[in-house]
């Protein structure tokens, strides 16, 4: 079934604003998340490489992909290994 332009045009609107809070949001790099956490970098990478919601970057040529972290995903990380026997 094709769309009209009008049809696409709000259909591209939706998505846009739908996705427009995932890029809003204040991303930090892993050094970042090392400072704050006051840990080495390889610690940081190991605590957030699995994580939903982060962005693995991969670049041409390197072996590690760029690792950005989201605030509410370092936040949701740091309130888990604060208390962790909590379930979340």
């Amino acid at each position: 079934m094709l769309r009209t332009p009008e049809e696409r045009s709000s259909r591209q609107l939706e998505l846009q604003l739908r996705h427009q809070e995932k890029w809003d949001e204040e991303f930090l790099t892993l050094n970042d998340c090392a400072r704050l956490m006051r840990c080495s970098r390889g610690t940081a990478r190991r605590l957030f490489r699995s994580e939903p919601g982060v962005e693995l970057v991969r670049t041409p040529g390197s072996h590690r992909p760029i690792i950005r972290v989201p605030r509410s995903v370092w936040e949701r990380v740091m309130r888990r290994s604060a208390n962790p026997w909590s379930h979340e």
